[in-house]
């Protein structure tokens, strides 16, 4: 057997292909990944890789649970954050994690049902959100709260999905930026007061 061509491995498999599969779409995007490319990174075979996760779909799926939880880690920040500073972390995760962040919202996995650790996450992202707006105004009910979380959530997915399309206009000057642009600009320059006037 030529040694130098068979390939083989040590460890825990199944973390390391996560890993490779996260650092991936990071630097390059969740479309162009491949089981195949992803075992080769391992320098495993496809049969090994196809061991731990039956289809793409699958691989994505881990990456999407765990691009959740850092995202929520970074969001949440320190104890002494509040609705204003994890706002801030949103927008600043979605900037500088942007594969990552346009994975976590895509449909890359489309039947969330086969995968409740999505779910999970995802659903704590909110609950993030949610005792923030509950913390910031103590007197609002459930049914308020919720209504302000979302509206918080929309404006800031809205900014981060709008922004991506538009790196090239927004380092224009003002003078030559188009007014649309210009005005998501002002938006994200006006967090906090957009936040306070749904107060």
């Amino acid at each position: 057997m030529n040694i130098e061509n068979h390939k083989y491995h040590h460890g825990n498999l199944r973390d390391e292909i996560l890993t490779a599969a996260y650092n991936f779409v990071s630097e390059n995007g969740y479309a162009a990944m491949s089981l195949r490319g992803i075992a080769e990174n391992c320098n495993v075979s496809a049969t090994a890789i196809y061991r731990h996760y039956k289809t793409k779909e699958h691989l994505l799926a881990d990456v999407v649970v765990k691009g959740f939880i850092e995202f929520n880690i970074f969001v949440e920040g320190d104890s002494e954050a509040n609705i204003f500073d994890k706002c801030d972390n949103y927008l600043e995760f979605a900037f500088d994690n942007k594969n990552i962040y346009d994975l976590l919202f895509s449909q890359s996995v489309v039947e969330f049902l086969q995968f409740p650790n999505i779910l999970e996450v995802a659903d704590s992202s909110f609950q993030t959100l949610l005792e923030s707006v509950k913390e910031h105004d103590r007197s609002l009910n459930d049914l308020s709260a919720s209504n302000k979380a979302i509206h918080i959530w929309s404006f800031l997915h809205g900014i981060s999905s709008i922004s991506k399309k538009m790196d090239v206009a927004l380092s224009l000057p003002d003078s030559e930026m188009p007014i649309p642009v210009r005005s998501v600009k002002r938006a994200r320059s006006n967090l906090r007061q957009f936040i306070e006037d749904l107060f």
